[in-house]
């Protein structure tokens, strides 16, 4: 389509139509609504920052973690941004980053103006909160290695700045790697090319001991108060060049994805605002476009009496799994496992990405029972109350957490033997790992359970609209419950002789286990709403 305009004089005609769509947009605005959620996030966030800062002067490092962060440590950090590229490429396959909105897309992007200007100038504006992102990101993770590092004399002070750096690069590659996989029409398997050679470069230099991938120049940025190397600048070179590529060939976005992807994040804000986790889940597997297998990994024999449908036909669905989310489950599985090891090599908050990562897991593996809680009135038409239907959907998710903790536990071990010479970690039992990983196997499924019971379509969204205390309630206590089942670790780190650690971590995760029973009572007594 002929441009009939020059450029400034497309700037010029954009800005006014947004401006003028930002006046309206505010002339309806509820000031009260949103002073009330700047005043809770405020809040929450100078509560979080308060208890980190309270909790993370744990134990410094020892000679050996010493060299290792020195040695390997930019390797390692560059490992970190290859994955994060990899996430923005896969992203960018599928339409991402920018979320234009459908009026956008129906007419700015169709009129007769150079789209590229369109689109960047809504990169730029995304920019800002990508920034914003990484300095956050970063901030915390230099504010949580630095007073673990300064006790060998280097200051809290520019850990925090090089984490700031590094974090703010790292974000800016990511969101680069998606724009860039939007405009270049990537593939998945070329996306997954690209991430596999970059991670497997960095790779080698940690086996080597080399640094020979940009990203590893730029990890060297992440360590920079222990070995301040000025070829840091290279990895930084590299991250403007892939930012300056992708935003000048950010117009060659297609329409059809930005339509839809327009939609589907459309219908995610307005999921979000109500509380309704069940609906961001759904949503944000079609943006990812997760869609289940046609043919499943496996094929389970049939049989002629069926005994058990809940637990068969959730073993289906996990059969059906897409491989990106059998590829998360198991990645966020590694994590939880090396979190909690560090956990107790003397890094407290890694605990907290421990529990948020066994509750993601547990969110995926009760799928089976979230789609018979999305279809209330399916119940209506068999024999059977749906409590002890969604019991029956319980097995299922508890045998592959079962499985997985497994898993984790492994992970765990490989972690803490790698860092078993480090002078000053705590030591506990491999048993106390077991007692966790029974808990959550109990623990973790059912907590995901009822916050997928809670967030049922059939519930009365005038509580979470006008109470969002209680709607956010919803959605916290189910964590909390998850990271009961941690607290085996923490109490066998804290007894002393003659009390033994291994009872007093079995004793520990009773509580957890006996809130998951009560919560299975609940599930057991829900009765048919339709008579």
């Amino acid at each position: 389509m002929t441009a009939i305009l020059d450029r400034p004089e497309m700037r010029t005609a954009l800005r006014a139509l947004r401006h003028r769509r930002r006046v309206q947009r505010l002339r309806h605005l509820d000031w009260v609504d949103t002073v009330y959620r700047a005043y809770v996030v405020g809040i929450s966030l100078i509560a979080a920052l308060m208890t980190l800062a309270a909790i993370v002067g744990d134990r410094a490092v020892g000679p050996r973690i010493l060299d290792t962060v020195r040695n390997d440590g930019a390797a390692i950090a560059g490992i970190l941004v290859a994955v994060l590229i990899g996430i923005g490429l896969r992203s960018g396959t599928h339409g991402g980053p920018l979320a234009f909105e459908a009026a956008d897309v129906h007419h700015v992007l169709l009129a007769p103006i150079d789209r590229g200007i369109v689109v960047r100038s809504a990169a730029y504006r995304q920019l800002r909160g990508v920034v914003t992102a990484g300095v956050l990101v970063g901030a915390l993770a230099g504010l949580t290695a630095g007073p673990r590092f300064s006790r060998h004399g280097h200051d809290t002070a520019a850990w925090v700045l090089s984490g700031i750096a590094f974090g703010l690069l790292a974000a800016l590659a990511t969101w680069a790697s998606a724009l860039l996989g939007s405009a270049g029409h990537l593939t998945q398997n070329v996306a997954l090319a690209i991430a596999a050679a970059l991670t497997l470069w960095s790779v080698g230099d940690v086996m080597a001991h080399t640094t020979s991938s940009p990203l590893t120049m730029l990890g060297h940025l992440a360590i920079w108060p222990l070995d301040a190397s000025w070829v840091a600048s290279v990895g930084i070179a590299f991250v403007f060049a892939l930012l300056g590529f992708s935003i000048r060939n950010a117009g060659r976005i297609s329409l059809e994805p930005a339509e839809h992807r327009a939609q589907l994040v459309r219908s995610l804000k307005y999921a979000a605002t109500i509380q309704d986790l069940r609906a961001v889940i759904t949503l944000r597997r079609q943006l990812a476009h997760e869609d289940s297998r046609r043919r499943p990994w496996l094929t389970l024999r049939s049989r002629a009496r069926t005994g058990r449908p809940g637990w068969r036909r959730d073993w289906h669905g996990i059969l059906r799994w897409p491989g990106a989310r059998l590829s998360r489950v198991f990645i966020l599985t590694l994590i939880s496992g090396a979190s909690c090891a560090g956990g107790l090599r003397g890094t407290t908050p890694l605990f907290a990405i421990a529990v948020i990562a066994a509750y993601v897991v547990a969110l995926d593996a009760v799928e089976g029972l979230a789609q018979e809680v999305d279809h209330p009135d399916r119940t209506s038409g068999v024999p059977i109350e749906p409590g002890p239907l969604y019991i029956g959907h319980l097995g299922a998710p508890m045998a592959l957490m079962g499985a997985l903790a497994l898993i984790g536990y492994g992970a765990g071990l490989g972690v803490m033997a790698l860092t078993s010479a480090t002078k000053g970690a705590g030591s506990v039992s491999p048993l106390v790992g077991l007692a966790v990983a029974g808990a959550l196997t109990m623990v973790a499924p059912t907590a995901a359970a009822v916050s997928v019971y809670l967030g049922r379509p059939d519930r009365d969204l005038s509580l979470a609209v006008l109470n969002p205390g209680v709607a956010v309630a919803q959605q916290v206590a189910p964590v909390i419950v998850v990271a009961l089942a941690f607290l085996p670790f923490l109490v066998a780190e804290l007894v002393h002789a003659p009390t033994d650690p291994v009872r007093a971590a079995f004793a520990a995760a009773a509580p957890a286990v006996a809130i998951a029973f009560g919560i299975r009572a609940f599930l057991r007594s829900r009765r048919s709403v339709i008579t």
